[in-house]
């Protein structure tokens, strides 16, 4: 019989191969998870809410619940590895579970706040800390049910996490480039790799029927919202199924909360679009609903 143990590592071990577990091994887990979950220690809880986020699942009601009561009951032996992880797993959990979401934060508010002058973070932990500031920020049902002291991470842990998470080198692909082409030849105005001054997400295309110009009489994007946040979303946003990551649905919840109209453009829809001549037009001004 699985212990926790083994839960997690299953889980995990499907969202590292990007691979979504059938929907009978998938409740097969939960089940088990419910039977032996005062035997969850702090890493078997967060890498079990990392996994399903990482899936783009959200987890079943009683799951959550009782991984709350279980942290609550062990908070004392989550690290800072844990607390991030988990306080990532909330960005998501948030979008349909927003009060499960703060019950969560808030059974772990004595243990963030004893944490919040620990040693430095990894990177990829100031990146997930970033992450859950932001959807503290743009998420109204969120910020209202979050601990005040937690809402201070923001100046504590806020402008490093802020720089990491912004710090990451940008790869531009071929077939981004290609869109980005396509669209200067439907006369749109383009900027590429625009970032969001509120929350520091990348946005791969900001277009816009004509450039917003500062007073200097230089073209800029200046945080304008009026056009569109054009997304290339390659492999990497995608499990194997071609369903979402859950770090690509976060961004694009956060973006929309952020009053951004968000256009995806899956690679796969593109490659089959730029196979038919003439196409890749066509299919940009549905995709803008032009």
């Amino acid at each position: 019989a699985f212990n926790p143990q083994d839960i997690a590592n299953t889980l995990w071990a499907f969202a590292t191969l990007e691979r979504q577990p059938e929907d009978a091994l998938l409740a097969g887990l939960v089940a088990r998870s419910l039977e032996v979950q005062g035997d969850f220690n702090p890493q078997n809880i967060a890498n079990t809410l990392w996994a399903f986020v990482t899936l783009g699942r959200q987890p079943a009601d009683a799951l959550v619940v009782a991984l709350t009561a279980r942290a609550l009951a062990v908070q004392d032996g989550f690290n800072t590895q844990n607390i991030a992880n988990t306080l990532w797993a909330v960005c998501f959990l948030s979008i349909e579970l927003p009060q499960m979401a703060c019950r969560l934060v808030c059974a772990l508010e004595p243990r963030i706040a004893a944490l919040a002058a620990a040693l430095p973070l990894d990177i990829e932990s100031q990146r997930q800390m970033h992450q859950f500031v932001v959807a503290c920020d743009v998420d109204e049902g969120l910020r209202a049910g979050v601990p005040a002291s937690v809402l201070a991470l923001k100046e504590t842990w806020g402008p490093t996490c802020h720089a990491a998470f912004a710090g990451g080198h940008v790869i531009v692909s071929r077939s981004q480039h290609e869109v980005g082409q396509t669209l200067r030849g439907m006369h749109m105005w383009v900027e590429d790799e625009v970032v969001c001054p509120r929350s520091g997400y990348s946005i791969d295309m900001w277009l816009h029927h004509s450039p917003v110009v500062q007073q200097s009489g230089n073209a800029s994007w200046q945080g304008d919202k009026d056009g569109w946040a054009v997304e290339f979303d390659g492999p990497t946003h995608f499990l194997a199924c071609r369903a979402p990551t859950g770090a690509t649905l976060i961004k694009r919840h956060h973006l929309h909360l952020l009053g951004y109209t968000l256009v995806s453009v899956p690679y796969w829809e593109w490659a089959r679009t730029c196979a038919q001549a003439g196409a890749r037009e066509q299919y940009l001004r549905r995709k803008l609903q032009l």
